[in-house]
């Protein structure tokens, strides 16, 4: 099965910094996620018809990626510390801590929501969201 975006692209594609935020090695697997999220939000129009896959949902398609390796990375720290969040207090003496997850984009809902609004900036005049007759 083909890619919609490749590594090269990804390379290529530049937002805040110079050098790309996944490693190569990995790049595949983050790829395929955001390929995922996009593909149920357009019913599966770009698997269909690969016509449709223009720059716009190249560049959606590498947000979202970078979005998810983030989110896995801060939930890999949380874990690693202990806890399921951004660590906002803690106490030394009695050993307690604790964790806000209210405000993060890396709940579910946050992840969600964001991926939602990814797509939605990229994506909202292409027709490839329309769910109508």
């Amino acid at each position: 099965m083909q890619m919609y975006v490749d590594y090269t692209y990804y390379e290529n594609y530049t937002r805040c910094s110079d050098t790309p935020l996944i490693y190569k090695d990995s790049w595949n697997y983050w790829e395929r996620m955001a390929e995922g999220e996009i593909d149920k939000r357009t019913m599966g129009r770009l698997k269909k018809d690969s016509g449709l896959i223009t720059e716009s949902v190249k560049d959606c398609i590498c947000e979202i990626a970078e979005f998810l390796f983030r989110a896995n990375e801060f939930e890999t720290q949380a874990r690693e510390q202990g806890g399921a969040g951004l660590l906002t207090s803690y106490s030394n003496d009695g050993e307690s801590g604790t964790f806000d997850l209210s405000q993060s984009v890396y709940t579910e809902e946050g992840k969600a929501r964001k991926i939602r609004e990814i797509i939605y900036r990229y994506l909202a005049f292409s027709g490839l969201l329309y769910t109508g007759v």
